[in-house]
């Protein structure tokens, strides 16, 4: 029984808690928690019935306790590398919420941190990857089934978010809370899944913008990737549309896979690799061969792949399986919101990962 510590007791980790005590997570129990406010301490045991718990007001003092395994980290995005390297230090598995953090120093140095202890786990909650869809994709993406990466197309609109959200938190909405808008916070999920599906791009191009919200931040942003071997990718998401619209379409040389609503899967593989068949074929409007299937899931709320992504931290730890998205990948994924980032302040097209000097000058303008 893994005994888990949890820092930061916003609304992310109440719903975490919640899933734990509702017994949806199993072989880890809730056994300390942190803030650096008691209010919120207060209200975590009343709403969740908590016993035999202890609540701690210094971060420290709860890694310090001998009460926890592992520490559940969440709290504002700045803060994630530091309390995980501390954590690492006390000798504790750390899971931290997206994103991993913001200065790409900090990141590094977590990464190399580590290293320094291999016994330990660490992980970052991208919970999307739980989703049995996109591990479909994956699949087949690994084994060749459409082919070399042509194009990858996703358009994720459907993240409404409204005045009274960036209310919630004195830090929504600002660069020296969240380090990011709409591609730090609720679009990251995409991003990640784009770059654990696609690989990373080479370089992006980045258009990003405020409307109609009273936010430092970006609620709006159109990508251009450009991938190795010729194949490009258009990202378009938005926090104000309503309704919106969640597709995405990954076109290979054998074929298309197409993903709607994180449920609905449509696979159309080509008998004959396009290039190929363009080189042989004798008409000049003829087409491949083509078979089509279809497949749904029903794994798509977000609560599901919550508990999903906290039961593979507890069995990783276990030793009964591998971590889904490791600090590695997260600050993969970050790389491609930060090369964003400068693009859109620069106006340029910028590589991936981009030069981090040139990064934090450009955001600590924004933070002042």
């Amino acid at each position: 029984m893994i005994r888990l510590g949890i820092a930061g007791i916003g609304t992310i980790a109440n719903d975490y808690i919640g899933l734990i005590q509702d017994g949806r997570v199993t072989d880890v129990r809730i056994t300390a928690l942190s803030s650096r406010n008691p209010g919120n301490l207060d209200q975590a045991f009343t709403r969740h019935g908590l016993s035999g718990v202890q609540g701690f007001t210094d971060y420290a003092a709860m890694l310090a306790s001998g009460l926890v395994d592992a520490v559940l980290i969440c709290t504002p995005h700045q803060e994630h590398p530091g309390m995980a390297r501390l954590a690492l230090d006390h000798g504790l598995h750390i899971l931290v919420e997206k994103p991993i953090g913001v200065d790409p120093a900090d990141v590094s140095h977590l990464l190399e941190h580590l290293n320094k202890h291999p016994h330990l786990t660490g992980g970052v909650l991208y919970n999307r990857r739980q989703a049995s869809a996109y591990q479909r994709i994956k699949q087949l993406m690994m084994d060749g089934t459409i082919g070399d990466l042509v194009r990858v197309t996703w358009l994720i609109t459907n993240l409404y978010r409204t005045h009274a959200y960036y209310r919630t938190s004195s830090w929504r909405g600002t660069w020296s809370g969240e380090g990011g808008g709409l591609l730090m916070t609720q679009a990251s999920h995409q991003l990640d899944l784009l770059m654990w599906l696609c690989g990373l791009p080479e370089t992006v191009q980045a258009s990003c913008r405020t409307v109609d919200r009273e936010i430092e931040v970006e609620n709006e942003a159109m990508l251009f990737l450009q991938y190795p071997g010729q194949a490009w990718g258009q990202f378009i998401a938005s926090a104000r549309e309503t309704p919106g619209t969640n597709r995405l379409e990954i076109c290979g040389t054998r074929g298309q896979i197409v993903i709607e609503n994180d449920s609905l899967v449509r696979i159309c593989t080509l008998a004959e690799d396009e290039r190929e068949f363009a080189r042989s074929a004798t008409g000049p409007f003829v087409q491949p061969g083509l078979s089509c299937e279809e497949y749904v899931h029903h794994d798509q709320d977000n609560r599901v792949q919550q508990a999903a992504a906290i039961q593979n931290f507890v069995d990783t730890i276990a030793g009964k399986a591998r971590i889904a998205c490791s600090l590695a990948d997260a600050a993969d994924s970050l790389a491609i919101i930060q090369a964003a980032y400068l693009s859109n302040w620069t106006g340029q097209q910028v590589s991936v990962p981009p030069p981090e000097k040139q990064f934090q000058t450009e955001l600590a303008k924004y933070i002042r």
